[in-house]
Order: C-alpha cells, then structure tokens, then sequence
C-alpha cells in the first residue's frame, strides 16, 4: 500500500482527493494532470483498491498533494445500509469489509476514509456521456459526501472532442442545474482527462482556491502562480519549435536552372520540367521530415509518449517496394495530424505542387504559360538567389497546420496512452483561419524579408517567433475566451 509523502515541516500542504463513482477516469485524469503515468488504467470497475498519494507541484513553501481514491461501488446498497444508522458516517467508517468478498463496499470506504481525513478539496469526477437524469448513482453519492462535509468541485470527464465554447457552456449548465440541489457542491466545471488544455487549468486552480481557508488559501496563491508559470514555459517552448520548423521552410530551396530562350517557347521542355517536378518533390520531402521531427519535440516537451516517427515506418514499410506510392502515403499521414486541415495543400504535395489553388494547372495550361509562370501558379517562386522557395500562398498554409499540430499536442490527455493522430473538431479549423486572416500583413511580411529580400537567418527567426507568439496566443483566446490570462 502507497505511503504518504511527509512534506518539510515548514511546508503547507493543500489536498486534492479525486473520487467518483467507479470506472469515471479518475486515473486517466491523474495521469493527466501529473504529466506522467500512475496507477493501472483499464475500462473495469475497481481498478484502483487502494488510495494513492501524488505530488502534483512543490514550491519553496507550498506542496500540492493529490489522492487518487478507490471508486464507490454499488451505491444505492451503501446507502441503504448507511440510513439504517444514527451516526451513518461513522458507523460506516470503523467497518472493515474483506476486499475478496465485498469489493464495491470495499472500495467505497477506502475513498470515504481518504476523504474524511485528507481531503481540504475533493474533485468529483462525472461522467457526462451519461445524462444527469441517467446517472441516478450521482445524487446518491453526493448525499454520502454531504456527511463529510468537505467541499466538492465536480468535473465533467468524459465529455469527447473538445466542442465550441457555446456548446461546451451548454452542457456545463445542464449539469450545473443538477447539482445545485447539492450545498456540498460548490463548484462545476468543464474537464475532459483526455481533451482538455492547459489553459482550462488555471480555472481550476482558482475554483479550488476560493474553496479553502485562508490559511490554506494564501500558500495555495503560491502554487497556483507556480503551476501557472509552468504550463507558459512550455507554451513558449512550443512557440520556439513551431517557428523553428516554419523558419526552415520558408528559408528552403532548391537550384534549378533558368529556362533557355527555346524551352520558354515551349520546344525541349522535358528536362526543365523534370527539374521543376524533382524540386517540388525535394521541397515537400523536407517539410515532411521537419513537420514530423517538430511534432515528435512537442510530444516529449508535453510529457506524452509514442511518436509520429512510429506510424511514419508503417507507412514506408507497407509502401517502400512502390516509390511512386511513398510521397501519397507520407502526406496522408501528416494530414491526419492536423485532421485533413492543409485540404489543398496535401493534394498539392501528393502531385509535386500541380493542383493548389483550385485548378491552377488547367488555369495556366489554358492561357498558354511558360514554365516559369506556372512554377508561381504552383505555389513555387524563383526568387534572386536563383533557387524555387514556397511561396507566400504556401506559407500561409504551412503558418495554419502547425498551429493545428499545436493543438493536437496541447489538448492530448496523457491518460489517453501513447500519441496517436485523428481528426480535429471542425470549430479548431475555423478559428486557425480567422486567425490567420487577423495576422495576413505579418504573415507575409516574414514570408517577404525571408524570401524577397533575403534577409539574415537571425533576423527572420526574431520575427518568426514573434509572429508564431502573437497568432498562438489569439487562437487560444479565440478557443477559450473566458479561461486564458498570461500573467
């Protein structure tokens, strides 16, 4: 059996006990909030028999403390049996059920007992795939917490793919409505174990701060300043990666010879297109490898597993023996790390750049142009250097899937288990677009200095950064309007 972390003498240390009904995710939000695996995940009632204790964060002078707690079992059976008493609580607490023979009961007293004696908080985990009518065990379990008096914030898990703000507050009501018949809770929020972002925990941390004493309350400010400043640090660090990753690309390019006299009157063409085809093929080659290799650095950097260098080897060993097949094959996969979000983009790359733009190709074949003024139709521009670079269409592409990568990344649950890729909510999209839109001016700025007027690599890696900074920052505040502060 885990034993307690006996904190510095001159520590003060808030307790947060994670209790549900059983089979709610209370490990999986564990896992989550630690940043690293605990306990024993499994889709079975009574997984975890014993409470366990974790330190969620630790400053010079404040400690906090999290109790990951068996599941109440058969809840109705337990009070009814508690009713028969004067003095239920106390009654129920000095029985000790054999753990073999009764394990619902079992379980109930061990989180009952961690409650009663640890708890300054305690984080109610809903399952809201149920409905608040459906989960009648709630009411119940909310009647046993009220003997013990300590103050319930509850949790909506469960909840699936992040939703629109309006959707989200919808939900958030309905079962706020619900539990108002409750005193004991005070507190109702949205958070999903395996879809949340880290902006939604500062909500958190205050609603748990308003709920305790002063004394608790002014170490807890410390805390909550130091969580805080955590999850910006590695929001910052991911800003670095994603400007990293885009300042490469837009500095990228290859040489290719200009076009004689003859092959721009169309005669002999062959190898100059042949030259253009493998340019394409090199630039979308590169930006494959370095959007992979950043996704892989935000994995790590948000204390998750697995990595998209894994599927990227199942794609090339079922594809190898057919090398016409392996650009399709990687671009498909890079897709679905933003959830199909590069749309033309993807279906440009899987050709070498000859269909972007909706028709650009039968658009420029029609009009008769060189080869030179089609590379420019095709997302591809020669600039003084001589080399074919993306263009500013292209780059405003590439600005918008790594702000989806980003997302990904940020609201993946580590209790979810090892990384893995899927489609995001349609409402991520929108928002990266009008966000884009918002910071156009910049975003072609950056992509002008770099590739027009070749500026040094330092220089464009300043506004690179500032410009990934300022568009990351708008979107979570487009996505989470009420949650996000940044000081």
């Amino acid at each position: 059996m885990p034993v307690a972390t006996v904190p510095a003498p001159d520590t003060q240390t808030v307790t947060l006990s994670l209790v549900s009904h059983t089979n709610a995710g209370k490990t999986t939000l564990a896992r989550t909030l630690l940043r690293r695996d605990v306990g024993e995940v499994r889709d079975a009632p009574h997984v975890t028999v014993f409470n366990e204790e974790h330190t969620l964060i630790e400053t010079g002078g404040a400690v906090l403390q999290l109790w990951d707690t068996p599941g109440f079992g058969d809840t109705a059976r337990l009070l009814k049996r508690l009713k028969r008493f004067d003095k239920p609580l106390l009654w129920f607490l000095v029985q000790t059920w054999d753990r073999f023979t009764d394990k619902p009961l079992w379980c109930s007293q061990q989180a009952l007992k961690n409650v009663r004696e640890e708890a300054d908080v305690v984080l109610y985990l809903v399952n809201a795939a149920e409905s608040p009518e459906g989960a009648g065990y709630v009411a119940q379990e909310m009647e046993i917490l009220s003997w013990v008096g300590k103050p319930v914030l509850a949790l909506l898990n469960q909840t699936g793919p992040p939703h629109e703000p309006h959707v989200e507050a919808a939900e958030l009501k309905l079962w706020k409505d619900h539990l108002t018949k409750h005193p004991v809770v005070r507190d109702v929020l949205n958070f999903d174990a395996f879809a949340r972002c880290w902006v939604q925990e500062d909500v958190l941390l205050d609603s748990i701060g308003a709920m305790l004493s002063k004394e608790k309350a002014t170490a807890f400010g410390e805390i909550k300043e130091a969580w805080h400043e955590q999850n910006v640090a590695v929001f910052e660090q991911s800003v670095k990666l994603l400007a990293v990753q885009l300042t490469s690309s837009v500095l990228d390019g290859v040489e290719v010879r200009a076009e004689t006299l003859i092959e721009r009157m169309g005669i002999g063409r062959g190898d100059i297109n042949r030259e253009y085809t493998d340019a394409r093929q090199k630039l979308a080659t590169k930006l494959a490898e370095r959007l992979e290799h950043t996704t892989n650095e935000l994995i790590a950097l948000h204390g998750l597993e697995g990595s998209a260098e894994r599927r990227m080897q199942e794609v090339a060993k079922e594809h190898f023996h057919q090398p016409q097949q392996v650009s399709e094959s990687i671009w498909g996969v890079v897709a679905s790390f933003a959830g199909g979000a590069m749309g033309g983009l993807i279906a440009d790359l899987k050709l070498g750049g000859m269909t972007f733009g909706g028709g650009a190709l039968l658009g420029g074949l029609a009009s008769g142009l060189g080869a030179y003024a089609l590379i420019r139709t095709y997302n591809l521009v020669r600039a003084d250097d001589g080399r074919l670079h993306w263009s500013r269409e292209h780059f405003r592409e590439q600005v918008r899937l790594v702000l989806l990568c980003y997302l990904a990344v940020a609201h993946f649950g580590r209790g979810r288990g090892e990384w893995r890729d899927g489609v995001q909510p349609a409402h991520w999209h929108e928002a990266c677009a009008k966000v884009i839109e918002t910071f156009a001016d910049a975003v072609d700025q950056v992509w002008k200095h770099s590739v027009e007027k070749q500026a040094r690599p330092e220089v464009i890696v300043r506004e690179m950064e500032h410009l990934v900074h300022d568009c990351a920052r708008e979107l979570l505040k487009r996505l989470y309007p009420r949650e996000v502060r940044w000081s």
